[in-house]
């Protein structure tokens, strides 16, 4: 898969804080996901978000190729604390074909190794936010939104299924989602700002303003 094509069917091996995160942001586009995880709990919590939920161990050979992993675009090993194991699954993944490997680590000596064994992209979860990561894994050459600071950050989104057909107002937005929007694309049209009244539809995107629930309190 070269840079420029879209990504349509991902899996994510690991459900801790920033597996889960990731997860749930791919979850709102129009992509295939499977998610698998060695703690049955954690795939039973996020089993109705995705396509397809399965327990088992990245770095066992056997789940790798019963679910196929050579068949997606792109493949996220999100177990940084077992760095053993994400090198395992890297290396097998890389020698069955997956067209794209993106691997979290704990620190740049970690992701420099990663890079070695064949990873394509390695992230550092202290400077990227699942939902930025799920932007550029869907269309990397979407554009990248910088990080605020204090755990506020500026994505783009599409509208949630109950605030389709809705205006702004209705939906409150601002009150349940605890975001702010800041700018609306429609039909490669950008409207600056977004009036309360304006009826979403589903295929905009939204530019928000949001709280980075990944920051520590």
């Amino acid at each position: 898969m070269t840079k420029e094509m879209q990504a349509h069917s991902f899996v994510i091996f690991g459900l801790g804080r920033f597996g889960t995160s990731l997860v749930k942001n791919l979850a709102t586009y129009d992509v295939e996901l499977l998610v698998v995880d060695k703690d049955m709990n954690k795939v039973n919590e996020i089993i109705d978000t995705v396509d397809h939920a399965v327990t088992g161990d990245a770095s066992d050979e056997d789940v790798l190729d019963r679910i196929g992993i050579g068949d997606f675009d792109v493949a996220v090993f999100a177990m940084g604390e077992d760095f053993e194991a994400a090198i395992m699954a890297t290396m097998m993944a890389k020698e069955k074909g997956t067209a794209r490997i993106v691997v979290k680590a704990l620190d740049k000596r970690q992701a420099k190794i990663l890079y070695r064994i064949g990873a394509d992209q390695v992230i550092l979860p202290e400077v990227e936010m699942g939902a930025k990561v799920a932007k550029s894994l869907v269309n990397p050459n979407i554009l990248d939104f910088l990080d605020q600071a204090n755990g506020i950050s500026i994505t783009e989104m599409h509208p949630d299924t109950k605030w389709v057909n809705q205006t702004i107002a209705e939906a409150n937005i601002r009150q349940e989602a605890h975001i702010n929007i800041l700018a609306m694309i429609r039909d490669d049209h950008v409207t600056i700002p977004v009036k309360p009244t304006t009826i979403l539809q589903a295929n905009d995107v939204l530019i928000v303003i949001e709280q980075d629930d990944t920051t520590p309190k």
